[in-house]
């Protein structure tokens, strides 16, 4: 016993500590209890696991304690045989191991008979209730990846099928075509996706980087809630990917799949009138392949898919003779091409080496983000996103109890954004006009990881322990506002201005111009970089035959998350907003504690706990203090030829004649108006010096239950408390002498606070007699300080001053939420699936008639929520304007059809 506990101990003290969440490897685990036929344990009892698919076998015996453990196993089809000496009989079984799954086999051996075969593991204490995990998650397996349907067959969909988890709000263009995960409450910017235990998470905006082919995955898990020490980086939810590999046996696919204009639904806003029908199709080819290179030996596999979509995008048309703004279609096309291959070797019998590469190209053209309600063709965008990521990883069996994985990655993620013509935004009431200001741009980030995994098996303990290392470096290239902004007070001119003899569009007012004071030069942010450095040790206990403990600790240090390399080169006008110093956040720690209690049978358990969870910030915080600092990005804003003097005349239009004067500027020359001192003033960011990573406090207390053979249900209750995330507050005004005039100042600080409350209720009927189906429903409620829980971008707080005001329901706060799914093994061989999901509908915000904020006296997204009704809005708005409106003004009545919401219905088959 000495030389196992000398090494690890040794190898504890050694590890790297690192960086991201991502030390857990793609495995899952075996272990059990081995008894003789009074219930004794037996000590020394040879057990032996074989994968199915390649060969591969790894030994073990049992402890002291008659506990036995095989730790870091491939998901796949096991065949598990236990012998002792003075029992000639041997038990067998066979276990499906899914990916972050513990499968507890308890076998008992007999002194009569020969080789014993279990067919029913339950009956020696193992059902498919999970018995020996505290963890909220839930596996969509390869079945179901190839089964159910998918609307543009991106796997990810499916964890939408866990309760706890729903769709995120996109928060970014480069995210149009991902599919983002909003678990918990939270909104999806800092949840942890990994595929083979590899980072696969956008560290410059959040949310998922590559996408792979659905032919590639394996299975994933997604931990929702309460994950153990191991499994890393996240306040929300880990979706632990594990791509397919080659086997023995040859296999492979081909899939064609078309879906042309009369499969797809109608934009919301349409006219349905309109003969106009905008015009869809999408091609998809997918190619996979797999088999062994030498049998027994080495194994490789390969999947590529290709998409062609042509679709459209509703778009408005200024129509200047008839004066009308007409809503028409644009083409919007979409390339996207994912490659992955792996290969797997075993080196020895001792070691394994896999290595995957994976890569994503997509080209796109859709709408940019709107200031007004539609835009038009022009505001369209070309966004060509590139993805490559290289993983290598080798595990070795030191001993029969003690196992080391080391994994090494490099991700490379570009992204470039450009505008389809040339010219400055024109915004006009109505509709938004012209090229986008914000574009082009382009992000380059590259991640190196390097990770360490330790397995020890000491008596009825399962211990791991490990480091990870992340160092990270983006580069932000912004063209922003270098082709400017006109701002229009009218929709269409309105007379001759310009005496030419008719009204057109040269005779448009606009009150300002805003452009780029170097308007040849983009924004150019370079090496924005981060280290991410954690360190876990993670204890899974056997303390009785009925009672699994599980027993963690986390540290995390980010090096950079607050920008601290760039901090002497902040704007002197800052000074006196910074309090105190600015260090790294080095305190965090995090606890887990957890337990599962089952019954002798296995067909019950109940499972608890608490941990302590720290999310990621994005390297675009750094972004926003270096590039908003009051200095890099002047804009000028130049008078327009509809401003008025102090006495409320026009400046540039000649009172007696109606017509310009010489000096007005025009819509051929609009950014020639003179600069108004100050109105440039962006506003000027700065982090917070006390700013830390945003964490949740996560509870849970569920049951699980096999009703019969083929049925469980599950219900857990889970209270989730996070604080320190981020919000944008205004703290004062200087006087920017680059603007020429007064300038806010925002502080990027750890002030929001979250709550999540959930009931989340499973049942599933395993297949039998050609039927399978799975059900959950969430009923929940999740809170927020704001509607981005990272990047201020919108509307800041009401009263920065006042918090609390900004406290109310998060935008996709769905209270309820249903899905069904099921697959039929019809005859011929035929298979149906259907996916039915119903819920109830997200609350919004209440705006002001000028939509410059909400109605500061109500709280965040009270549509839906305090107010269900027209009626019910009416009477607060009626109480409001008799003592005064907002600001002495009365606020109008909304019309008595208006609805803040629509639950959402949808069946997939």
């Amino acid at each position: 016993m000495v030389k196992p506990i000398a090494s690890f101990v040794l190898l504890l003290i050694s590890v790297t500590f690192a960086a991201a969440a991502m030390v857990q490897n793609p495995t899952g685990s075996i272990g059990g209890l081995v008894m003789d036929p009074t219930g004794a344990v037996v000590v020394g009892a040879e057990i032996t696991v074989v994968n199915v698919q390649t060969g591969l076998t790894r030994k073990t015996t049992t402890s002291a304690e008659g506990v036995y453990s095989f730790p870091n196993l491939t998901p796949g089809q096991y065949e598990l045989e236990i012998r002792a000496i003075n029992f000639p009989q041997s038990v067998r079984g066979s276990i499906e191991l899914h990916v972050g799954q513990r499968a507890v086999f308890d076998g008992r051996l007999l002194l009569d008979g020969s080789v014993k075969i279990i067919t029913d593991i339950k009956a020696y204490g193992r059902s498919t209730v999970g018995t020996s995990s505290s963890t909220v998650d839930g596996v969509i397996s390869r079945d179901a990846i190839g089964a159910l349907p998918l609307n543009g067959r991106n796997y990810l969909e499916l964890a939408l099928l866990i309760p706890g988890n729903l769709p995120a709000p996109n928060f970014d263009p480069t995210k149009a075509a991902s599919v983002i995960v909003s678990s918990a409450g939270q909104l999806g910017r800092g949840g942890n996706v990994m595929i083979d235990g590899a980072d696969n998470n956008d560290d410059a905006v959040g949310g998922p980087l590559v996408n792979i082919a659905q032919d590639a995955v394996q299975e994933f898990q997604i931990a929702t809630n309460r994950f153990s020490a191991e499994q890393g980086r996240s306040a929300s939810s880990i979706i632990n990917v594990v791509t397919r590999s080659g086997t023995n046996q040859t296999h492979g696919s081909f899939s064609l799949f078309q879906r042309d204009r009369r499969l797809q639904g109608l934009p919301a806003t349409f006219d349905r009138g309109s003969a106009n029908i905008p015009p869809f199709d999408r091609q998809q080819y997918a190619v996979a392949l797999g088999g062994p290179l030498v049998q027994d030996r080495a194994w490789i596999f390969g999947a590529v898919e290709y998409r062609n979509q042509d679709g459209a995008v509703l778009v408005g048309e200024r129509d200047v003779i008839a004066r009308q703004i007409r809503r028409t279609i644009a083409p919007a096309p979409l390339d996207n091409i994912l490659g992955l291959m792996r290969g797997d070797l075993k080196l020895t019998n001792n070691d394994l080496l896999m290595i995957r590469y994976a890569m994503e190209r997509i080209d796109s053209t859709g709408v940019t983000k709107l200031d007004r309600a539609i835009g038009s063709a022009s505001q369209r965008q070309q966004m060509i996103n590139n993805h490559q990521t290289l993983l290598t990883n080798w595990n070795r069996i030191i001993s029969p109890n003690s196992v080391n994985s080391f994994s090494f990655s490099f991700n490379d993620f570009s992204n470039k954004t450009s505008p389809l013509t040339a010219g400055p935004q024109l915004t006009f009431p109505s509709i938004q006009d012209g090229v986008s200001f914000r574009i082009p741009q382009g992000t380059e980030v590259r991640r190196f990881q390097f990770t360490n995994t330790f397995y020890q098996v000491l008596g009825a303990h399962t211990l791991k322990a490990g480091g990870d290392f992340q160092h990270l470096r983006m580069n932000l290239d912004l063209g922003v506002f270098q082709k400017g902004r006109i701002e229009f007070v009218q929709d269409f001119a309105q007379a001759d201005f310009n005496g030419d003899g008719r009204v057109d569009d040269n005779d448009l007012l606009f009150a300002v111009t805003l452009r780029s004071a170097r308007p040849t030069q983009s924004l150019n942010l370079q090496n924005i970089d981060n280290n991410h450095l954690a360190g876990f040790v993670q204890d899974d206990w056997r303390l009785s035959r009925n009672l699994f403990l599980n027993l963690g600790i986390r540290y995390e240090l980010d090096t950079n998350l607050n920008n601290n390399s760039g901090y002497s080169a902040l704007n002197p006008l800052t000074q006196q907003f910074l309090r105190g110093e600015r260090k790294r956040d080095l305190n965090n720690i995090g606890p887990r504690l957890g337990f599962n209690w089952s019954t002798v049978d296995g067909r019950t358990s109940v499972r608890g706990g608490y941990g302590v969870y720290y999310d990621r910030i994005t390297l675009q915080i750094a972004s926003l203090e270096r590039g908003l600092d009051g200095r890099a990005l002047i804009v000028e804003v130049r008078a327009g030829n509809a401003l008025t003097g102090p006495t409320g005349a026009p400046i540039f239009i000649d009172p007696q004649t109606g017509r310009f004067q010489p000096s007005a500027p025009t819509i051929n020359s609009p950014f020639s108006g003179f600069i108004l001192p100050g109105a440039g003033a962006s506003g000027i960011n700065i982090i917070d010096n006390r700013l830390q990573n945003p964490m949740v406090q996560q509870f849970n207390l569920g049951i699980q239950r096999e009703l019969t053979g083929n049925m469980i249900v599950r219900a857990d209750f889970i209270h989730n408390l996070g604080t320190n995330f981020i919000i944008g507050r205004n703290v004062g005004i200087v006087n920017n002498p680059v603007v020429g005039g007064p300038d806010r100042v925002v502080n990027l600080e750890s002030s929001v606070k979250t709550k999540y409350d959930a009931l989340l209720l499973s049942f599933e009927r395993r297949l039998a007699n050609r039927f399978q189906f799975q059900a959950s429903y969430t009923l929940s409620k999740a809170f927020n300080y704001a509607n981005d829980d990272q990047i201020p971008f919108s509307n800041g707080p009401i009263d920065s001053n006042r918090l609390f005001l900004e406290y109310g329901p998060t935008p996709n706060d769905r209270r309820h939420y249903f899905t069904f799914s099921s697959q039929v093994e019809l005859p011929f061989g035929l298979q149906l699936s259907p996916i039915a999901i119903l819920a109830s509908g997200v609350p919004m915000d209440i705006l002001l008639p000028d939509a410059s904020s909400r109605i500061p006296v109500l709280q965040r997204n009270a549509g839906g929520r305090i107010f269900k009704t027209a009626s019910d809005l009416n009477q607060f708005i009626a109480k409001l304007n008799s003592v005064g409106g907002v600001n002495g003004q009365p606020l109008p009545m909304v019309r008595p059809e208006a609805k803040f919401n629509d639950s959402l219905n949808s069946l997939d088959i």
